[in-house]
């Protein structure tokens, strides 16, 4: 039957026909239709074969001589099989009629051949790069290793004496942990150290381990991962028996212990950042703890080593301390603390101070500062370009403890320091002033509402923001200056804190003191005598 023109022309018409032609090349494209086209060549190839077995297009057709089966009104019915693509297809609203030319008009396309199951490829397993525990040691450095100690073993057991090579060479640990090490292998009391002894405390402690991890474990006690300051004693007492710099603190053991207190202070106020007491490994791998305790067993002088252990820094510290200490029971009360600097601080901070705002006192005394206590103020007050001072003196400043100092908790403090100001004949600045340029100096996100990540990130001079505000004598040389002999100091040793320089500077002037005293007594005595020739 032709298709007459005005049917070609019609959009539905049209319409239909592509949607015929797709389906057709979908059913085309099933491997099951694949399959029925090959068996239908290979029958039309052998049509003798055929004629005896129903049609696979049409399965319910009989053979020529079966029994046709007729309709009532004696017509064939024949019912057509569905599309072998019907069940997968969604339903469509479409009409799917064959077009009137039939498949002449249809362009043959290529069958799309089934897409070949690709298996999922297996990623390579990325090695493991960290281990919590230390990495596991290579066999062939274990051997090695067992060499190495048995070479350090000619005997079958090390007194503590030739312990120190064992110590510092295979185990890279700094000679001052020698005796807590030979006591974490041997036990308490015991003299000896045998090559299991060694070996298992090897196995088990230090093997596979870097330096740093291994002084934690020497340092730590078993079931216990932070370190505490009874952990630092064993050190102090070894360190002031055998370093040559200190050999002139034997003759005074009062202050040994002193100095001792004094060093492990000061590693907690560096590497104890939470200042609970407790240094994790963290915290200790972070710091330079391991460099400063490996430079002991170089540097005979111990003044050069200015982190921790230098003495005339202790020197300092505890001057300071016994100079308002008037009754020596090692407290300071509140009147005694400010007397500190010829009462440089403004009485609110050191009600604040008191009030145990910035600092938990560990004195265990109400309204009594410690020595210990004392040595986290003064460093704290001498060198503010550090984040443990600034942050100390930002818990004073901040009145209601919400993280931001306000213009309004500034002109709290800063209405005593006027008053002195003025009381001194000196020039009074007006607030709104001093608020203009520390604001210029900060730059805080939010104006005038300071926040101590913002003071921190210009620690080389937010010091002077609080100076400011609490201190006296520093905030009038702060605003008398002189910007040449500041910088003269600062290139005469570049590699000084704050605190290296005040404690240099104020070492000086008591040793005079301390020359001009004595030499004060030798002329009283020789006056004496001569009186009484």
């Amino acid at each position: 039957m032709e298709v007459l023109p005005h049917y070609k022309e019609n959009i539905r018409f049209e319409l239909a026909s592509r949607k015929l032609e797709e389906d057709f090349f979908r059913w085309l494209s099933i491997p099951s239709t694949s399959s029925l086209i090959q068996k239908l060549i290979e029958e039309s190839k052998n049509p003798s074969s055929a004629n005896n077995q129903p049609s696979p297009l049409f399965p319910n057709r009989a053979a020529p001589s079966s029994p046709s089966v007729t309709s009532p009104k004696g017509r064939a019915s024949l019912t057509p099989p569905l599309s072998p693509g019907a069940a997968d297809r969604p339903p469509t609203s479409h009409s799917q009629s064959l077009p009137a030319d039939g498949l002449a008009q249809i362009k043959p396309k290529k069958v799309q051949e089934p897409v070949p199951v690709v298996k999922p490829q297996i990623k390579p397993s990325i090695p493991q790069f960290y281990f919590p525990q230390g990495k596991p040691s290579d066999p062939s450095q274990s051997e090695k290793d067992t060499k190495l100690i048995n070479q350090y073993f000619i005997r079958d057991s090390l007194k503590i004496q030739e312990f120190e090579a064992i110590t510092k060479e295979f185990c890279g640990l700094p000679k001052i942990v020698l005796p807590t090490l030979f006591t974490n292998i041997a036990g308490e009391g015991r003299e000896i150290v045998t090559k299991a002894q060694f070996l298992k405390y090897w196995k088990s402690e230090l093997e596979g381990k870097n330096p740093v991890q291994r002084l934690f474990n020497v340092l730590c006690k078993p079931g216990r991962r932070y370190l505490i300051r009874n952990d630092f004693k064993p050190l102090m007492i070894y360190l002031m028996e055998t370093h040559p710099g200190l050999e002139f603190l034997k003759a005074t053991p009062e202050f040994q212990e002193r100095y001792a207190e004094c060093v492990v202070e000061r590693i907690f106020y560096s590497l104890d950042t939470n200042d609970e007491g407790k240094i994790t490994f963290r915290e200790l791998k972070r710091s330079k703890l391991m460099a400063v305790l490996l430079n002991l067993d170089t540097e005979e002088d111990i003044n050069k080593i200015r982190d921790f252990f230098s003495y005339e820094h202790f020197y300092v510290l505890y001057c300071r301390f016994w100079e308002l200490d008037t009754d020596h029971d090692f407290l300071i009360d509140k009147e005694d603390f400010s007397r500190y600097e010829g009462h440089t601080l403004s009485r609110k901070a050191i009600d604040r101070i008191f009030e145990e705002v910035p600092r938990k006192f560990k004195s265990n005394v109400a309204g009594k500062m410690s020595y210990d206590d004392f040595i986290w103020f003064m460093i704290s007050e001498e060198d503010k370009s550090t984040s443990r001072s600034l942050e100390y003196w930002f818990k004073v400043v901040d009145l209601d403890d919400n993280g931001i100092i306000t213009a309004y908790e500034m002109d709290y403090f800063y209405e005593e320091q006027l008053h002195r100001l003025e009381y001194l004949k000196q020039e009074a600045v007006p607030f709104q002033d001093v608020l203009c340029q520390l604001a210029d100096m900060i730059n805080p996100k939010t104006q005038n509402q300071f926040t101590l990540s913002e003071i921190i990130a210009k620690k080389s001079i937010s010091g002077v923001f609080f100076n400011c505000l609490v201190n006296l004598n520093k905030f009038i040389a702060y605003e008398q200056r002189d910007p040449f002999q500041i910088k003269n100091e600062l290139n005469e040793n570049p590699d000084f804190t704050d605190w290296d320089r005040f404690a240099n500077a104020e070492y000086v002037r008591l040793a005079m003191e301390e020359e001009n005293a004595e030499a004060s007594e030798v002329l009283d005595e020789v006056w004496d005598s001569d009186r009484e020739d």
